[in-house]
């Protein structure tokens, strides 16, 4: 039978906590089977280690290898892919626990370790979990060292100890090859199904959808004012429009002789005509803004209107909306320009304005002949659109989270039967209205308002902020935005959505009440506040450290950007900190090393000096005792008695170190600090 290379308690102490924090992450957001599986086996190691199980056979390991990749390929439907590998490898690398036969084994462990808690950050780079890698890093680093310390006698805690030396020394390096190594994409692209949004905007919207969506306090993005902030009243985040209408729901959609290569320009590559005339005529107040949006593993991003972007991968669509080249499955850090007043699409093309006048053929015939009715009576289409703003303002209409169903004519039930409901039922009401009295109209939809954090400069747009608003065309105007919620509920845009229910009686607020519960605490606000700051600085200067960031920051260093310079620099970089940590490591060399003990000794003679005792610079330590009884009498039984400690300690390790068992004595090291304290209180 082979010897079994038993692992020193002091490192397998930190050996098995290392493995079991790197597998939690995993555990967390994998399938139910994967925690058992790893729990199985780390119990089994520590009873093994204990000497109360044998280690398992090669049947059993291959046994239990077997039924995790089947598991695995019950769960995913294949073992390919990011999220069985990462699950495989969790598997494997606690199993690899029950193969530790020689040294080498061990280090494989260690190494796989590493390898498990960078999959971590694979899913989640927040600084909450950065922070928990880096901590877990700590405990693998120290049993790496304590399998290198084969002695009995260490302890554990010195090895972490040894490992924040480690990492301390590793940091400078780290941080300067982070700045520095240029930031190319990789090779390959891992798409991991645990980045999927849980909520967010949907490409299409129906009544009483963006409704449940505000029931969530997710978050949706974080803003940046660069300069002057935007007012309240012009925070709309516009995100999707909805120009095709089947009845019921609203999609986003273009003719079948219109490209989406036609209405999309992407600034930093090329700017088609339309676009460059849009750049001609920006004119007006500008806002710039930068945007950390979370992610939603859809294409669009979310700005102010009227948007100007050089960035690479990010186009502007004719709608005056952003969209990504691909979807957004990790934060997104952009800056954009909005000039938020300025006119558009005066010279809109016709399919765009036909495109916006289409209704189904049958459907809604009141709100149809009301708005023929209307349009027929108002000299303009200022006066018939101000006419059906009146009616959403003067007549008992509701804003409320939970609206009553509707029929099949939907806009007729609720503005001659429900009059109760949320933005997408005032937006899509009223595009219609539009539509049917011959006015061009849209639907926008993304978000309104945000939330300010006192403890920073920025908003935190949550997913309850989601929102929905009309855009209509006219002739002089081109494209201009109309809120039919702001005639309900004024305070929605002003002050939130919970002031606005809370307007509208406490029966509409409530179901917000329900949907954010004990985060309104003022306490967990205060601390949500202070994480939600830490996140925001971490999300802006660390994971929005981009290719273009980088090169601009380079430029400033280098002038001219060229990979022999790049490569130039990091030599120097490695040099210097190299070479530092070699003048630092050879002075501290030269200092003589003392002993727990040793310091214990100049503990004393410093507190003593402070408190005006007249001793000389290095007395023995008889010497010492001697020279502050006199001075103090009130301290003469404990400094006598710290002495006998002293020297009984000093005795005890010098010949401890001529026989090679050099060991601390914890009640040793208690007592000379309880005489140390004592004999310092009985000194005035």
């Amino acid at each position: 039978m082979a010897r079994v290379y038993q692992v020193p308690q002091h490192a397998f102490i930190w050996l098995i906590t290392g493995s079991l924090l790197a597998s939690i992450p995993q555990m967390m957001n994998g399938p139910v089977w994967i925690a058992a599986v790893v729990l199985f086996l780390q119990c089994w190691r520590v009873l093994v280690q204990r000497g109360r199980l044998r280690m398992p056979g090669r049947v059993l390991r291959i046994s239990v290898l077997a039924t995790a990749v089947g598991l695995t390929l019950y769960s995913y439907g294949t073992l390919f892919g990011p999220d069985a590998g990462i699950t495989l490898l969790v598997c494997a690398f606690n199993l690899k626990l029950l193969e530790m036969n020689k040294m080498r084994d061990a280090y494989v462990v260690i190494v796989l370790n590493y390898f498990v808690l960078a999959t971590v950050l694979i899913v989640r780079q927040d600084f909450l979990i950065s922070l928990y890698v880096f901590v877990v890093l700590f405990f693998v680093t120290a049993a790496l060292i304590g399998i290198n310390q084969p002695e009995a006698n260490i302890r554990a805690r010195s090895q972490l100890r040894y490992a924040a030396a480690l990492v301390a020394q590793a940091f400078p390096l780290m941080i300067f090859l982070f700045v520095v190594v240029p930031r190319v994409a990789p090779l390959w692209e891992m798409k991991s199904d645990q980045k999927k949004a849980k909520t967010g905007m949907s490409d299409s919207m129906a009544p009483g959808e963006v409704a449940e969506l505000s029931r969530s306090a997710e978050l949706a993005f974080r803003v940046q004012f660069i300069g002057e902030a935007a007012p309240k009243p012009e925070r709309y985040w516009r995100g999707l429009t909805y120009s095709w209408y089947d009845g019921r729901r609203w999609s986003q959609a273009l003719p079948q002789n219109i490209s989406a290569s036609d209405v999309v320009a992407y600034p930093s590559r090329f700017k088609p005509r339309w676009y460059s005339d849009l750049e001609r005529s920006a004119a007006g107040p500008q806002y710039q803004y930068r945007i950390i949006l979370e992610p939603t593993s859809r294409e669009w991003l979310y700005a102010m209107t009227t948007p100007f972007i050089e960035q690479n991968n990010i186009g502007v669509v004719s709608d005056y909306r952003l969209i990504s080249a691909s979807p957004v499955t990790d934060s997104l850090s952009y800056t954009v320009k909005s000039y938020t007043r300025m006119p558009r699409g005066i010279d809109a093309p016709r399919w765009e304005k036909e495109f916006n006048l289409r209704l189904p053929a049958e459907g809604n015939p009141r709100s149809r002949a009301q708005a023929r009715e209307w349009r027929a009576q108002a000299g303009s289409d200022d006066q018939y659109i101000a006419r059906v703003m009146r009616m959403f303002r003067q007549q008992k209409f509701f804003y409320t989270l939970t609206p009553p169903p509707l029929g099949p004519d939907q806009v007729d039930d609720f503005l001659f039967r429900t009059r109760a409901g949320f933005c997408e039922h005032y937006a899509s009401s009223f595009a219609v209205m539009m539509r049917a009295a011959g006015i061009p109209a849209r639907i926008v939809a993304g978000y309104q308002g945000g939330e300010e954090n006192p403890l920073g400069t920025h908003l935190l747009v949550r997913q309850y902020d989601a929102h929905a608003w009309v855009e209509v065309w006219l002739p002089e105007s081109g494209w201009v935005e109309m809120d039919p919620t702001a005639m309900v509920a004024p305070e929605r845009i002003e002050s939130g959505l919970e002031q606005a229910l809370q307007s509208q009686g406490s029966e509409f607020a409530s179901a917000f009440n329900e949907a954010i519960g004990v985060s309104r605490l003022p306490i967990l606000k205060q601390l949500a506040s202070a994480m939600d700051y830490i996140e925001f600085n971490w999300a802006s200067i660390v994971l929005g450290y981009d290719g273009m960031t980088q090169t601009e920051l380079l430029k400033k260093w280098l002038g001219e950007v060229s990979p022999l310079r790049i490569a130039l620099l990091i030599a120097a970089g490695i040099g210097i900190i190299g070479l530092f940590f070699a003048v630092l490591l050879l002075w501290r060399g030269r200092r003589p090393s003392l002993e727990w003990w040793q310091k214990e000794y100049w503990r004393l003679h410093s507190a003593l000096r402070k408190r005006g005792v007249e001793i000389p610079d290095h007395p023995a330590p008889g010497r010492l005792v001697e020279l502050v009884s006199a001075q103090a009498p009130a301290a003469a039984e404990a400094l006598k008695q710290w002495r006998e400690c002293y020297e009984g300690v000093a005795y005890r390790a010098n010949s401890a170190n001529l026989n090679g068992m050099n060991k601390t004595n914890s009640f040793d090291k208690q007592s000379l600090k309880r005489f140390r304290r004592i004999a310092l209180r009985n000194i005035s």
